[in-house]
């Protein structure tokens, strides 16, 4: 699987002898350069030649806090290259798309975009997040009939139900039901399926079972992610819809660093 960096603010430095310099703004802004694309369409060389340097660079150091980041960030490829859609947008519908990315990663929740004038529109879903380290499910106890799996990607607080909310053995809509939440019924997410949206509720100190995310509410402010995979749908006139899948972590900054799946 071939993997696309983007990170704009770490690449300038050491892109600079083999490219043009990027303005200011783009130098702190990762996303700044999501959907760039070349005269020529492809790949640019020296992008390619940089992201393998920074991959190296980084994907070392950041491997050692954040499970995944550091094996995305070794894939090396080029960080200034643009995506296989770039090319098809207009300057101005790559803004709205960045912008829309740049939404649903700091809040969590789904972003859409569209831009009258060229015809083209976009939608970009939350596919799952992660808050920290990973949860080792021996660290929990588990009710009579709820599946256990190995690990959990880190979950963000306590949530409540905005009506009546089936409770699953395990973390898929075919799994059985073994309980409802009541409207307003508050739990703690001890975890997260890895890779989904299903949340491992917590009560009474024991997990009773798994619910979808898309179905429960934060209590109150969620702490800020330290991922998320995201999913972005995009089309423009005269031609079909294109989806692509990015994870997103933040550096050391805060900023977010994508990686195309």
């Amino acid at each position: 699987m071939r993997r696309l960096i983007v990170s704009v603010s770490a690449v300038v430095a050491i892109a600079a002898p083999m490219a043009a310099p990027m303005p200011a703004a783009a130098q702190g802004n990762p996303i700044s350069n999501l959907f760039a694309c070349e005269a020529t369409g492809g790949k640019q060389e020296a992008g390619a030649l940089a992201g393998a340097a920074l991959g190296a660079l980084l994907g070392s150091q950041v491997s050692k806090n954040e499970r995944g980041l550091g094996a995305a960030l070794g894939a090396g490829l080029g960080a200034v290259a643009g995506s296989k859609i770039g090319c098809r947008m207009q300057s101005s519908d790559q803004a709205r798309a960045r912008a829309a990315v740049n939404q649903a990663l700091e809040n969590g929740r789904g972003s859409t975009w569209s831009n009258p004038q060229t015809g083209a529109s976009g939608r970009v879903d939350v596919i799952s997040s992660n808050y920290g380290p990973p949860v080792d499910s021996r660290n929990i106890r588990f009710n009579g009939g709820v599946q256990t799996l190995a690990s959990y990607d880190s979950a963000a607080g306590q949530y409540f139900a905005p009506g009546t909310v089936n409770l699953r053995s395990g973390p898929s809509t075919t799994a059985s039901v073994i309980g409802r939440l009541r409207a307003g019924e508050t739990f703690d997410a001890l975890g997260r399926a890895p890779g989904s949206n299903w949340l491992l509720v917590g009560q009474g100190g024991g997990a009773i079972g798994y619910v979808s995310e898309s179905v429960v509410r934060a209590s109150g402010p969620a702490p800020a992610a330290a991922c998320r995979r995201i999913q972005a749908t995009y089309a423009t006139r005269g031609t079909g819809q294109t989806v692509e899948t990015y994870d997103a972590c933040r550096d050391a900054r805060g900023q977010w660093a994508l990686t195309n799946l």
